[in-house]
């Protein structure tokens, strides 16, 4: 099994959070670097830099590295130069152009120096069930054109790399987005088109006085199924949001472990699982922080590090629920 965090500019340039890295991750993923916005500022422009540098210091450290993301198909998370790309005379044409070059670029820049690729991330809206509208489904026809050729690029580009979908939900019981992706892992497999595992974002509440609002059996029917289908999965984006937890930090330290070490156990029941990445180790650099706010005022603390780079509770679960597990080959 491998372990491993979210890294980006800011947190490399951090040698306390690098020494993190090394003590403790044999797996990392780009947090922003690797999006289109981060890789793609203009139409024409590719700009590696950051991803590069990431890339190149997990080699260095003999860490993998994920792929984070070949397309994400939130319309907020385009880079702002699409609101007025023209598509031309031909916009279907000129969608799959755009698409599969970017693949194909970022594929063949890094190559077999990257064995598990996102390639397409969030496209099923969770409120619904049914696939978002972007600027590639709009001039695509569908969805499911735009998968098929991220997907099948994806695979002539990268003949042996892990190809992931990824998206944001757990086990808090939304039986619309549930079924809305196994929709679109079904699809796939039914036309053909290749994907080797699904990834769990895990992104879980760490709750209040009611639990953690884990619905653990329509959980566990949903990975069955996918499993079911011959698919892996990857927790991908680990972390614990304390938001409604006690001010005190020992009751929030311990409820947030105690969320961790039960979604982890569960998830590890799975031998499909061997890979576990956290978003992020140090609570100060957590996206937590602006995204989801105490109404307190206090700093959440939704990683396994303090700010003082200190073990909290929730690493001790991690550990405990690794050391609990099979082995995985």
């Amino acid at each position: 099994m491998t372990f491993g965090t979210a890294i980006d500019t800011g947190t490399y340039g951090d040698p306390n959070y690098r020494a993190l890295v090394k003590e403790h991750c044999n797996n990392l993923v780009a947090e922003n670097s690797h999006k289109w916005e981060a890789i793609r500022p203009t139409p024409d422009v590719f700009n590696f830099g950051n991803g590069d540098q990431l890339t190149d210091y997990a080699a260095s450290e003999n860490i993998e590295i994920r792929f984070h993301t070949l397309l994400w198909e939130a319309e907020e998370r385009y880079p702002g130069w699409f609101d007025t790309y023209d598509f031309g005379a031909d916009p279907a044409r000129e969608a799959e152009r755009l698409l599969t070059d970017h693949i194909q670029t970022a594929a063949r820049r890094y190559g077999s120096q990257i064995t598990s690729w996102d390639v397409v991330n969030e496209a099923v809206d969770p409120a619904t069930g049914g696939y978002r509208s972007s600027p590639f489904s709009r001039n695509l026809g569908s969805m499911e054109t735009v998968l098929d050729i991220a997907f099948n690029t994806a695979r002539a580009e990268l003949p042996t790399a892990q190809l992931v979908y990824n998206d944001y939900m757990s086990w808090n019981g939304n039986s619309l987005h549930h079924d809305g992706v196994l929709r679109l892992l079904e699809g796939l497999l039914t036309r053909g088109t290749p994907i080797d595992a699904l990834g769990v974002q895990g992104h879980i509440w760490g709750g209040n006085s009611g639990g953690f609002a884990a619905n653990e059996t329509e959980w566990r029917t949903f990975l069955d199924e996918v499993t079911g289908m011959g698919l892996d999965l990857i927790i991908t984006e680990f972390d614990v949001n304390d938001a409604d937890l006690p001010a005190g930090i020992a009751t929030r330290d311990q409820r947030v472990a105690e969320a961790t070490r039960a979604y982890l156990d569960l998830m590890f029941d799975y031998p499909q699982l061997s890979d576990c990445l956290c978003w992020g180790l140090v609570h100060r650099y957590s996206w937590l922080q602006g995204f989801a706010p105490r109404s307190d005022g206090l700093a959440n603390r939704p990683t396994p590090f303090d700010d003082n780079y200190d073990p909290t509770p929730m690493a001790e679960a991690i550990l405990a629920a690794y050391e609990a597990t099979s082995v995985r080959t």
